[in-house]
């Protein structure tokens, strides 16, 4: 029999809440998978956000070699993020590679994949726009709803403001579909299956408040429990039905925390007259601008270097200068709600990121003292993406799960590594993987 395995991703899931969960009886399918499986904590990408960690995880490379940092990219010359699609990875996720054209593979929603390509299998791709065009085989989501299995993209549930029962109710069933198609495509005997489940990480966001120590709302009645036991009825269903050449691995590539409040770092620039504004808060004017936010994701600001962008006012013989410049102005900036320093680290890029890639990231990257207190972003993305009504944002570290043949029970106290991942999926369908890194359940883990 050939060896299987199922991964089930449940996005933005915080170990701790998944934990407190579990104890009160709220998640029997994750706390049998506690007991059942090695587990441990997996740390997120360097700014934890779900693109690049995901295409990390799929591709066991860095994003300084496959070069996604965002859903958007970093550096146009017209300064306007572009949409990532499936096209722009420079390391291919393993389902495209062609040492597994004999893997049967069903992908449900993975970061990445659009538009679809083909695949020895089946793909749902994960569009960030309304499209018809969303999977492979082409009619294969016409072909599902004929067999009583219909599908919702995460782009047509987009939180704007609508009631909670709304909206709440219509990510936790874009999800339960998802489930159904995990399930059908398992049964049904892909050799690997991977689902991406949304609904945690959507309702983190928006419902972050309800988990707050003086939240009238019971734990019960929470938003982000109602998407916690979405994905614990799938769990449970999968437990409830291994055999022993398969494996199943659950994990989420980021955590989850609270947040307070975004805050533009563009006025700290603008007020050290590093930026000018078109429109203020709003719009930059880019032939008076020397450095600005990068787009959200990123936690980045960008150098306006000529050459590399078609209004570029610094030349390339005064990048350094002007970054270190621009790097001291942010080291000095004080969060005005909390009196202390708005980061505790501004670092260049190279200092962050290795590899031939690193030319796609930002030019100085920023960690927040305070991570209840974050950077904007570009301002035209985040305010078209309703930011500022979030209280919740990705925190790193989150939690990886495994059962099956391969494992033992038992927490594992080391931090994993997102490049862990493939090679622990290799792992369990028997393969000799090349990479370097160990799977997830090794004695001594690789850090991040």
């Amino acid at each position: 029999m050939r060896k299987r395995a199922v991964v089930v991703i449940t996005e933005g899931a915080p170990l701790g809440v998944l934990r407190e969960f579990i104890d009160a009886g709220f998640l029997p399918g994750f706390a049998a998978l506690f007991q059942q499986s090695a587990w441990g904590e997996l740390a997120s990408h360097v700014v934890p956000y779900e693109p690049p960690g995901l295409m990390t995880a799929f591709t066991g490379a860095p994003s300084s070699e496959h070069r996604w940092y965002s859903y958007w990219t970093v550096h146009e010359r017209d300064h306007k993020p572009r949409v990532l699609t499936s096209n722009d990875l420079r390391v291919k996720p393993f389902w495209m590679r062609p040492e597994y054209a004999d893997t049967h593979f069903s992908i449900i929603n993975v970061l990445g994949t659009h538009p679809p390509i083909a695949i020895p299998g089946e793909l749902i791709s994960y569009p960030m726009g309304q499209t018809l065009k969303a999977s492979y085989p082409s009619d294969l989501l016409a072909s599902l709803l004929k067999q009583d299995l219909p599908y919702t993209h995460d782009v047509s549930t987009w939180y704007k403001g609508q009631p909670k029962n709304d909206f709440v109710s219509r990510v936790v069933d874009a999800d339960r579909r998802r489930v159904a198609l995990a399930r059908h495509f398992y049964e049904t005997g892909s050799d690997v299956v991977i689902v991406n489940l949304t609904s945690i990480d959507r309702t983190c966001h928006y419902y972050w408040q309800e988990l707050e120590p003086c939240s009238p709302v019971p734990r019960s009645e929470s938003a982000i429990l109602a998407a916690f036991q979405c994905a614990d009825e799938l769990i449970q269903s999968l437990l409830n039905s291994l055999d022993q050449q398969t494996t199943l691995l659950v994990f989420s590539e980021i955590g989850f925390g609270p947040l307070r409040n975004y805050i533009s770092v563009n006025e700290f620039l603008a007020k050290a007259g590093l930026l000018a504004w078109k429109n203020p808060g709003t719009e930059v004017d880019w032939t008076r601008t020397v450095a600005a936010e990068a787009v959200q994701g990123t936690s980045g600001i960008n150098i306006n270097l000529a050459g590399r962008y078609d209004n570029g006012t610094v030349q390339k013989q005064d990048y350094e200068r002007v970054r270190s410049e621009t790097a001291a102005v942010l080291r000095e900036a004080v969060n005005r709600y909390t009196g202390r320093n708005l980061f505790s680290a501004v670092v260049q890029r190279e200092d962050v990121y290795e590899g031939a890639g690193v030319e796609y990231a930002p030019d100085l990257i920023l960690f927040p003292e305070d991570h209840r207190y974050l950077p904007l972003g570009d301002p035209v993305w985040a305010l078209h993406v309703n930011r500022p009504l979030q209280s919740g944002w990705h925190r790193d570290h989150s939690y990886w799960a495994m059962a099956g043949p391969a494992t033992s029970p038992g927490e594992r106290l080391e931090t994993a590594s997102l490049l862990q991942i493939l090679p622990t999926i290799e792992y369990a369908l028997g393969r000799d993987g090349e990479s370097k890194h160990p799977p997830l359940f090794a004695e001594s883990p690789v850090g991040v």
